[in-house]
């Protein structure tokens, strides 16, 4: 988070290197918004932080750290998902609001006591600071951070050395009031012919129950393209040499007179 100044009176504050050290997450819940994404709610948690700080009040000058903590915070997050280019998953936009109630500060440091009756000057504005600056840093998690993490995750890999598999997402998941869907390729591949595309004549699976945390259906094109894969690849193809050839037409030829 970026430096904040602030004065009151004679009274001047300079606060630097902001962090969290903990978290307290009193109540956390998620929820899907059917159209719309996930929603993250954090409803009456804490945050324990510290800073640097610099402060001149009259002539005195006077550096060292803050402990401080926030209470009453509340911070409501929507995520929207799609699809990239490569089929892997993305988070589109980020809505966001949160809330401090509350701001608490320790002093430490030469004139630790003395800025005691200073602390409301301090904590007002570091609570504006925070309340203005906790969605901008989800923000940049999310978009950067978490996109950052997502683009690393392959979505096509080797199964043996003769196919490989293609599980990239084919459409934007789909967000309804029960559930998060998401549809994934689910095709195999030869590995020397890679770029050959497969046909999927298969019914969609449609999943109907809702009690577990996650359901997996698979498609006959799933199966199919695995056993296609094997035989573009050579596993089962078959060479019958001559003499075999010559001992079926001898069996199959009495045959066909009785019929």
């Amino acid at each position: 988070m970026p430096e904040m100044k602030g004065e009151e009176g004679r009274f001047q504050y300079t606060i630097t290197d902001v962090k969290i050290t903990e978290l307290n997450l009193s109540h956390a819940d998620l929820r899907f918004i059917p159209d719309v994404g996930l929603l993250f709610d954090v409803q009456n948690s804490s945050i324990s932080l510290s800073f640097q700080r610099r402060i001149l009040y009259w002539f005195f000058y006077d550096t060292g750290n803050i402990n401080a903590s926030a209470e009453g915070v509340n911070i409501n997050t929507a995520v929207n998902l799609i699809r990239d280019d490569e089929g892997r998953l993305k988070i589109n936009n980020i809505s966001c609001d949160a809330k401090i109630k509350k701001m608490r500060a320790e002093f430490s440091g030469t004139l630790g006591r003395v800025y005691d009756f200073l602390a409301r000057f301090l904590t007002t504005g570091m609570r504006f600071f925070l309340n203005q600056q906790i969605c901008p840093a989800l923000n940049h998690a999310a978009l950067v951070h978490v996109n950052s993490l997502l683009e690393t995750i392959p979505v096509r890999t080797e199964v043996d050395q003769y196919i490989g598999i293609d599980y990239s997402l084919i459409s934007d998941p789909v967000v309804t009031l029960r559930s998060l869907d998401m549809n994934f390729r689910g095709m195999f591949f030869d590995l020397s012919h890679q770029n050959i595309p497969l046909v999927n004549y298969a019914v969609e699976p449609v999943i109907r129950e809702y009690d577990r945390m996650v359901y997996l259906a698979l498609s006959e094109f799933f199966f199919d393209s695995g056993m296609f894969s094997y035989y573009s690849a050579g596993i089962f193809q078959m060479h019958i040499v001559n003499e075999k050839v010559n001992r079926n037409r001898q069996i199959a030829a009495p045959n066909s007179q009785r019929t």
